[in-house]
């Protein structure tokens, strides 16, 4: 991945799901990204929300987990993050911070599904509430 990439889902309950992978930092061969997630009823707070803008709509937003919808943002993203890690270049991170007014309780909820189902390549910084994925480096091996 070269750019910016971003994702819109649209909830049966009519609210928009907004799923962004930035490029954070880049040293020498790896590049760190940043994935983020986001759920409102507008796409305007959404945008607000992850740019952080000092308004009223996205202090509001912040402020939520995930509302009235549950685990379906989160298995979403997850879904998501999967496709994204397969598209990564050797060596590269992937952080994906727990960033809700909540963030213990957010932090519980995807330690748990990583640990039972995410098994390749994630660790966790349970002090910072981070989730980080690294794509190994493939060492080609010479025969001699």
């Amino acid at each position: 991945m070269k750019h910016k990439v971003k994702s819109f889902y649209f909830t049966p309950e009519n609210k928009y799901i907004k799923l962004r992978l930035i490029k954070w930092n880049r040293l020498q061969s790896a590049t760190f990204w940043l994935l983020s997630l986001g759920m409102s009823k507008s796409k305007r707070q959404l945008n607000d929300w992850l740019n952080k803008r000092k308004n009223k709509r996205a202090k509001k937003l912040s402020a939520q987990l995930t509302g009235s919808s549950g685990l379906l943002p989160q298995l979403m993203a997850v879904r998501h993050l999967r496709v994204w890690t397969e598209e990564l270049k050797p060596g590269d991170f992937i952080f994906f911070h727990c960033e809700s007014k909540e963030n213990i309780k957010q932090f519980k909820v995807y330690s748990r599904w990583f640990k039972q189902r995410e098994k390749n390549g994630w660790y966790t910084d349970p002090e910072n509430f981070l989730f980080y994925y690294f794509k190994p480096i493939q060492q080609v091996e010479t025969n001699k």
